[in-house]
């Protein structure tokens, strides 16, 4: 009795578990600098676009018991339209943002109808989305990669290959 009791609670947490062991590891590996408070606090900040996705996801799992495979894609295809309407268009960044939402939200949409009134399984839709628009943003980005960062306290962004100097101020302060 004792015995399943143990290998429950290792199936339950098993997560958890692994978890704290990476984390100890890393932390004996790193002298402590992988807990320190701004490390933690880089951590979050540089994967805060995959907190928003994984709860969006999370939403998925537990309504339906489905995954959402084009997520990735649909984010990049969104953003490379964003890059090039504020880049190429110089377009301002809050209307380009606006329009990056719409096409988001269109775009879940058209795979939710797919979904849900022509009954084609989620798996096969998602994967669908996922080659489609992934492909389409090669297209829009014409093969090149889109690059927006902070220099100082203003965004600066380029699409293309240019050259490292070449960035082009967005109309907004961080």
């Amino acid at each position: 009795m004792n015995k399943t009791k143990g290998l429950d609670f290792i199936k339950r947490y098993t997560m958890i578990l692994v978890l704290i062991v990476v984390t100890a590891f890393f932390a004996w590996r790193t002298g402590g600098a992988i807990l320190l408070p701004m490390n933690v606090s880089s951590l979050i900040s540089q994967n805060a676009y995959v907190f928003i996705l994984a709860t969006g996801m999370l939403l998925c799992i537990l309504t339906g018991g489905n995954i959402d495979l084009s997520v990735g894609s649909v984010v990049c295809f969104v953003g490379a339209i964003g890059a090039v309407l504020m880049v190429n268009m110089k377009m301002n960044m809050w209307l380009a943002i606006l329009i990056m939402f719409v096409i988001g939200t269109l775009i879940g949409a058209f795979q939710g109808f797919w979904i849900a009134y022509v009954r084609i399984p989620p798996f096969i839709v998602t994967l669908a989305g996922m080659l489609a628009f992934r492909g389409l943003s090669n297209v829009v980005l014409q093969g090149l990669r889109a690059e927006v960062r902070a220099v100082g306290k203003r965004m600066h962004a380029r699409v293309g290959a240019a050259a490292a100097g070449d960035l082009y101020p967005l109309a907004a302060d961080l």
